[in-house]
């Protein structure tokens, strides 16, 4: 039997990186680091530099410099297909360079598309960039969402979600840390948006409705350096889900993406 493994190699506005590997396929989802960072990121999961180029291709969530700063340069340097919307190809362009039109994949959201033996659908997040998405992988065994970079998640990305095994789940920010922050206040505006980010609070509300659902694992992603920790985040998720008598290592399992590092791999039998 098959295992796929998926892992966030770096999370957060300092950079996005996550990896998928099943059998000896691999494909990554955005490219928020230059491309030594890159090399070093998947060799902290075990993929050595002269395999990189053996990696199924890229998917690119948004045009923000978080998510792809090295994507022209790692597609460069590897040969790498990019899978990325007409929109928001438009955007970022121009921070790419030049980028051979055969490596260039058009996806669309709502409309599946199909890496190795994987459906993956890209949905429709709120943020403030052109197009930007957020991803479910399923096989016929597993399935597992990516959902951050949005500043509220409604019925039509629940649908999407729902039912996946485990979700990176973004909680960005802690409401009182932001308040009290040095970010100016159009930026703090924009973050509680609903084209901005999701709090602690708001993330563990999505967590406690995908609990019920069935998902078994909560990954906290893209959480701000500033206005955020770790042990603030699962400590609110925690506190929320308890509410309801979930208990984290009995019901579900909770950690949060590593900023600098690569996470521990999920692995599932597909």
């Amino acid at each position: 039997m098959k295992q796929l493994q998926v892992s966030s190699l770096r999370s957060g506005s300092s950079g996005n990186v996550y990896l998928l590997e099943m059998a000896n396929s691999r494909f990554v989802v955005d490219c928020g680091v230059n491309g030594k960072q890159f090399a070093k990121a998947l060799a902290e999961a075990n993929v050595p530099e002269d395999e990189i180029k053996n990696i199924g291709g890229i998917l690119i969530t948004h045009e923000h410099s978080d998510h792809i700063c090295g994507l022209g340069v790692v597609a460069r340097r590897y040969g790498l297909p990019i899978y990325i919307t007409e929109k928001t190809f438009a955007a970022a362009k121009d921070k790419l360079g030049k980028i051979k039109e055969s490596l260039i994949r058009i996806i669309r959201a709502e409309e599946t598309f199909y890496l190795f033996d994987m459906a993956i659908h890209p949905f429709q997040t709120y943020h403030d960039a052109v197009d930007p998405l957020g991803f479910v992988f399923e096989t016929e065994q597993v399935k597992i969402a990516l959902c951050t970079d949005t500043g509220r998640v409604d019925e039509k990305i629940l649908r999407h979600i729902q039912g996946s095994q485990l979700v990176f789940m973004e909680t960005n920010y802690e409401p009182d840390l932001l308040e009290a922050g040095s970010y100016p206040w159009p930026l703090k505006k924009r973050i509680r948006s609903e084209k901005g980010h999701l709090s602690n609070q708001e993330g563990a509300e999505v967590c406690l409705e995908l609990l019920k659902n069935g998902t078994e694992h909560f990954v906290l992603s893209h959480l701000s350096q500033e206005n955020n920790f770790p042990l603030i985040a699962s400590m609110v998720v925690r506190e929320r889900l308890a509410q309801e008598d979930a208990v984290d290592g009995r019901d579900y399992t909770l950690s949060v993406a590593k900023r600098y590092t690569a996470s521990e791999k999920r692995q599932f039998s597909v």
